[in-house]
């Protein structure tokens, strides 16, 4: 019966509303995973309060902690986008999300690379172009610290150009459960503007971002007051960055690709299954 209601409703929202709803459905998930990701993003303000000493002999289990805690974050995301292109609304337990999620692990951290080198190629350019019309004396990396505005404004150029993969690929692995070399390929079919509130989302959120300099929130907050605009600061930007996923996972389960998703590999068993048309 609620996801009879849930389906009648959706006829008359917007496709925001459609994502907010499946998420504040699903909020025992959402909690989780952005709870484990701003945790991640926290661990290296939290470590800076612990005693230089204790820091040395707890450094390698702290790293694989953190790293550990990165990946079941990564997979937890992975299976719950998945199993809102097969299930919607529809509740999961965490270890459904894992048992899922593990499927794309080893795609989307190919995919990781491929974008981070594709982001490097752009925006070591697009720095010497702003660079050259500035005065700044530094390079790309440092002016993370010496010149935050110049490297956030070359990143956020950067993100702009690629938003396409940004927001297309990682939805065409999860939903049609195809390699990154595949995804790419599908990539043409796409047309940016007929997903205007998918693009009007990610704007936002970039904004957002950008915003956020202005406050001028410390690497390494040492006040509460600090911290709470911190957390405040990485709660946000997690969930606006998994509505815009889970937004661009609905619109790409919404087109007709084409594309044989069948599952063919020896981990087949591990994946839920694809709905069939009746």
């Amino acid at each position: 019966m609620r996801n009879g209601n849930f389906s009648i409703k959706a006829e008359e929202m917007t496709e925001t509303q459609k994502t907010l709803a499946i998420l504040k459905s699903r909020w025992p998930e959402v909690t989780l995973i952005v709870g484990l990701y701003s945790l991640v993003e926290l661990s290296h303000s939290l470590f800076n309060f612990t005693e230089p000493d204790v820091m040395k002999t707890l450094f390698f289990p702290s790293i694989l902690f953190i790293l550990s805690l990165a990946v079941i974050s990564m997979i937890l995301s992975y299976g719950f986008l998945r199993t809102v292109y097969l299930e919607g609304p529809k509740e999961q337990t965490p270890m459904d999300l894992l048992k899922t999620g593990k499927h794309f692990f080893w795609r989307m951290v190919g995919f990781s690379f491929i974008f981070a080198g594709l982001y490097f190629i752009l925006t070591v350019p697009i720095f010497s172009i702003i660079k050259y019309f500035t005065s700044t004396d530094t390079g790309f990396i440092e002016s993370a610290n010496s010149a935050p505005w110049l490297y956030h404004l070359c990143s956020t150029a950067a993100m702009l150009i690629m938003i396409k993969i940004y927001l297309f690929i990682p939805a065409l692995i999860v939903v049609l459960d195809c390699q990154v070399v595949n995804s790419f390929k599908l990539l043409s079919k796409f047309k940016l503007f007929k997903s205007k509130e998918l693009v009007a989302l990610f704007c936002l959120s970039t904004v957002i971002h950008l915003l956020w300099l202005l406050l001028k929130i410390p690497e390494n907050p040492e006040t509460i007051s600090q911290y709470v605009i911190k957390i405040g600061t990485i709660v946000t930007g997690q969930v606006l960055g998994l509505i815009v996923t889970v937004t661009a996972v609905r619109f790409v389960s919404s087109l007709d690709l084409g594309y044989d998703s069948r599952i063919t590999d020896s981990n087949s068993e591990d994946l839920q299954k694809y709905p069939t048309e009746d």
